[in-house]
């Protein structure tokens, strides 16, 4: 209201903010002097009306004026009018409080020449202003008061020089009333402002005033004027409320809100009012002020432009409007609600409220990408590939900036995925991966994730010096970095954003790689367990050493033309004499112990004689490739291993800790192209040679044509075809168990020989010479056909039957399985026929087509030693199968906490869930501890088989063990699921 009144004035008045120094108000006569629209004024700085000659001059003045209180004597200025040229004028000036605790400057202009304004201006003004004001010298005494203070010009007269306590006794008021304004004196003339409402009893009813108590201070610090101030408040206290309420609210809001002026004509499109959260929102896109031209006029990109012209362009009279803007440059999304303010049928306004959402849309943006990332990792897509996909829109989001990731490659060197520069690539890639731990070590000890902001990379001080010897040759200079870690805490790499320019805001793509984190480590540490699955497909786990199916390539290579025209190639198999005793008798980790110290020292000696390959074939089976030239000096080395005491460490009571262990081994060579034309031979005859010599009791021995004739040879030959005519052959079954209802699923028919005079002859030693006599097929059918018939007397039970790879390349081979289960009654659906890894490779085409006519029978399809070869995982992809046979190899060591024991757990959970997505059921064999199975049962195997249950039974014993196995076991409490079909 004292402003209004101010503005009022016939008097060239301008009142400004004693902080800012910004124009409140001017009256007409103000804005006539200068030839300029008060409009154009109000919010201008003061100061900025002075030429710059004199704008310091004049800013001092203003200042001091602000400060002290000093009124300020007329003096002489050169204000700018509207067209730039410089009116001179006197200034005098006076500091007012106003109510609410606002100070201001009261600036009055005079023409030069005229002297200071008028005397009576300051006592004209506050005679009419509406509201009470009043003045105090500090002891409390009237100096002065207004016409609407006191109406009485007597009473009003006469209260000059009285104090408040005077002035009640005089006047007749409440002592309460006298007592309370006094208080409130005494406070006020101590430099504290004082407000508080007074009430009233009046004929009209009950009347509220405010009162307020200014001190004005001189230079000094002591109070030398108090000024009071008083309003009717009790028109409309709640309407009052109201409209601070909504002030409030709208200055506070963290929403952009403004008033877009409706009305045509040069105003038309301009923006009357925003409030502060505008003003922030207009200086995240480089407007300091808020324009005072239309809107589409305003200085903004060009993609910023064309989205604010289309939602003005939507802007309706009658209709309200909701919509979403994206602003292009700024790559940010805006919810927009835009309501018609109107006067009567006009719309004079539009008001319109901002809310960014951007974040919304970025979080929606980064799950899609994050979506399309995972779905390249799942269809096999390289890192580089998922990653491209995962931070594509960084670079987009983010101008300038270039995202990156930094992880370990095979050497253990870091290497960059994504494109910062060629520099920081180069640069990067010449680290070891040591370097990244160390340094992340030192920024993030406690691994929490927390963010590496560099400003400025060429003044950064890094805390390990490695890192910090970089910095000058990444051809960046901005950097912000966040780290990975795998789900058990290890560093898997970095994820960086780096701008060429130094001290760029980092704030918003630090935020936007925030989001991407947890996808960017899940699809590294993918990508580190697919590497460390296909290590261990090619790679023994157990010594390092290669595996069969590393060696099988590796041979086939040498085959196909590496090796020279004139080389002579040998290829030996070496197998342990009595391991199984070795394994039975400490155990087998200190089994798989001694197996690493010999694939040490194999290692060493093939290191010395030129060996081409060494390889764990499985068990305790090792092989060798070398040039044949160095089969004697190497055999004569190879021998000696042994003659060096194994030591190993078991706290069995049989062998103590520390035990020296002295063992044996045969070796069998075969050399091509003297006796072998490929590979198979190659492999069965340096078998054969290696029964050969473990027969004869030798270490070595080389394949010869006519060692077939040879007695012993003969001899188990013989009696194998004489036990075929006599049935001296046998079978037992091993039970399989169903891991989720621990019920009896099926059974596994396994071959046994006791001859006459021979006594038991192991599987692994007959087997190989039946190969080579040719009497697999007939063996294998008795077999097939004895197991038939022995399952058609269960029920509910399945059969599983080996078969090997010369009856599954037999041109005739389905039509004998038709002929067991014709024969025996069987049904189909009930036999399960194992084939081996051999089997598949040999012959994929015919493999292929044989399996397939049976599986369309009903007959199921199992691969028997699976993980043990990659070739395996192949046939997965390629051969109707129905089920894998997980290799007993794989399955002892569950349970431990070693490192095969956590390898053989990551190999079979890589093969249950990728046989479970395929719909393949998983067989575990080799079964013999309680924590086997409940691991098995953990990760989700199907069946399983082995000495925990049952060792192979006689037909007899089988159907006593049948009746006495209960219903369900108690160990791997899982929920009732169909197991395999009857």
């Amino acid at each position: 209201m004292i402003l209004s009144a101010l503005l009022g004035s016939a008097e060239a008045l301008a009142v400004v903010d004693a902080v800012t120094l910004h124009i409140l108000g001017t009256t007409d006569a103000f804005t006539a002097r200068l030839q300029r629209s008060r409009r154009s004024l109000d919010g201008l700085p003061f100061w900025s009306l002075f030429p710059a000659a004199e704008r310091d001059h004049a800013l001092e003045r203003l200042r001091t004026l602000a400060q002290t209180g000093e009124p300020c004597p007329a003096s002489p200025f050169a204000l700018l009018d509207a067209t730039g040229q410089a009116v001179h004028m006197d200034l005098t000036g006076v500091r007012l409080p106003l109510p609410g605790g606002q100070q201001t400057l009261l600036l009055t202009l005079g023409v030069c020449g005229e002297g200071a304004p008028p005397p009576s201006l300051l006592a004209d003004v506050l005679d009419n202003l509406p509201l009470d004001v009043a003045a105090f010298d500090p002891q409390g005494r009237y100096l002065y008061v207004n016409p609407a203070a006191i109406r009485d010009p007597a009473v009003r007269a006469g209260a000059i020089g009285l104090t408040h306590r005077e002035y009640g006794r005089w006047r007749g008021h409440p002592a309460r009333r006298t007592a309370t304004r006094d208080h409130h004196f005494q406070l006020a003339r101590e430099g504290a402002v004082q407000q508080w409402e007074e009430y009233f009893s009046t004929p009209g009813g009950h009347k509220i005033i405010r009162r307020a108590l200014w001190p004005v201070t001189g230079q000094d610090g002591q109070v030398r004027l108090v000024i009071g101030y008083g309003s009717d408040v009790t028109a409309s206290p709640e309407q009052t409320q109201r409209v601070t309420l909504l002030e409030t609210m709208v200055n506070t809001s963290v929403d952009p809100l403004l008033v877009v002026d409706a009305r045509p004509g040069p105003a038309y499109l301009s923006v009357v009012y925003g409030n502060p959260a505008l003003h922030e929102f207009l200086r995240s896109h480089g407007l300091d002020q808020l324009p005072e031209t239309p809107m589409p006029d305003w200085p903004l990109g060009e993609g910023n432009r064309r989205t604010v012209m289309d939602m003005l362009g939507r802007l309706h009279p009658t209709e309200l409007r909701r919509d979403v803007l994206h602003l292009p440059d700024a790559h940010q999304w805006a919810e927009v609600n835009i309501s018609p303010i109107r006067d009567g049928d006009t719309c004079v306004y539009w008001a319109i409220n901002l809310r960014d959402v951007t974040e919304a849309y970025q979080t929606a943006e980064v799950q899609t990408q994050v979506a399309r990332a995972n779905r390249l990792a799942l269809s096999g897509s390289p890192l580089h590939g998922s990653m491209a996909a995962l931070l594509g829109g960084v670079a987009a989001a983010h101008p300038g900036w270039r995202p990156a990731l930094v992880i370990a490659n095979h050497a253990g060197m870091q290497q960059v995925i994504g494109t910062i520069s060629d520099e920081f690539t180069e640069r990067v890639q010449r680290e070891p991966l040591a370097t990244m731990e160390r340094f992340w070590q030192l920024t993030d000890p406690d691994g929490q994730g927390e963010p590496l902001i560099v400003p400025d990379l060429l003044n950064a001080d890094l805390p390990d010096p490695a890192a910090q010897a970089m910095t000058p040759h990444l051809g960046v200079r901005s950097v912000v970095e966040l780290p990975l870690y795998g789900r058990a805490g290890q560093l898997l790499g970095v994820l960086i954003a780096a701008h060429p320019d130094p001290h760029r805001w980092s704030g918003p793509v630090l935020e936007d790689l925030r989001r991407r984190v947890s996808a960017a480590a899940m699809l590294v540490e993918q990508h580190v367990q697919q590497e460390r699955l296909a290590a261990l497909a090619f790679t023994d786990p157990l010594t390092g050493l290669m595996n069969r199916v590393t060696l099988s390539e590796h041979l086939d290579r040498q085959l196909r033309g590496e090796a020279r025209p004139d080389q002579r190639l040998a290829f030996g198999l070496m197998d342990l004499d009595r391991f199984k005793f070795l394994n039975d008798g400490y155990g087998h980790p200190a089994g798989d112990q001694l197996l690493r110290q010999l694939a040490g020292r194999l290692d060493a000696v093939c290191a010395r004689h030129g060996v081409q390959a060494l390889a764990r074939m499985g068990g305790d089976e090792f092989a060798l490739l070398v040039d044949a030239a160095r089969v004697p000096a190497l055999t004569v080395e190879l021998g000696a291993v042994f003659d060096t005491p194994f030591e190993i460490s078991t706290g069995t009571v049989s062998g103590g800790a520390g035990s020296l262990v002295l063992l044996q081994a045969s070796l069998g060579w075969s050399v091509y192209p003297d006796t072998a034309a490929d590979a198979s031979e190659l492999h069965q005859q340096a078998d054969a040679a290696m029964y050969s010599a473990k027969r004869r009791q030798v270490f070595s021995q080389v394949f010869e044509p006519v060692a077939r004739t040879g007695l012993q040879t003969l001899t188990l030959e013989t009696a194998l075809r004489e036990s075929l005519r006599n049935g001296d052959f046998h079978l037992v079954f091993q039970p399989q168990i169903g891991v989720r209802r621990g019920t009896l699923v099926g059974a596994e028919a396994l071959l046994r020989w006791t001859h006459p005079v021979l006594g038991t002859v192991p599987p692994d030693q007959f087997i190989p010479v039946a190969e080579m006599g040719g009497l697999m097929g007939a063996l294998g059918a008795w077999v097939l056909r004895t197991a038939c018939q022995e399952a058609a007397r269960w029920t509910g039970v399945c059969l599983s039957v080996n078969v090997s790879s010369v009856q599954l390349n037999a041109p005739d081979f389905a039509s004998e399985v038709r002929a067991a289960l014709t024969g025996s009654g069987l049904s189909a659906r009930r036999l399960v026929l194992e084939v081996t890894e051999t089997g598949l490779v040999d012959n994929p085409a015919r493999t292929r087509e044989t399996l397939q006519a049976l599986r369309d029978e009903g007959v199921r399809i199992s691969i028997d030693d699976f993980g043990t070869g990659y070739s395996s995982l192949v046939s997965v992809r390629t051969l109707p199968v129905d089920e894998l046979k997980i290799d007993r190899s794989f399955i002892h060591d569950l349970g431990q906490d070693s490192q095969a024991g956590r390898e053989s757990r990551a190999i079979v959970s890589a093969s249950v869930l990728m046989a479970h997505a395929m719909g393949i059921d998983v067989v575990a064999e080799g079964v013999e501890t309680p924590e086997q199975a409940a691991q098995l049962a953990e990760l989700g195997c199907d069946l399983m088989q082995g000495w925990l249950y049952a060792p192979g039974l006689s037909a007899e014993q089988f159907a006593r063990w049948r009746g006495q196995w209960p219903e369900r076991v108690t160990a791997p409490g899982l929920p009732a699921q169909p197991e395999r079909p009857d």
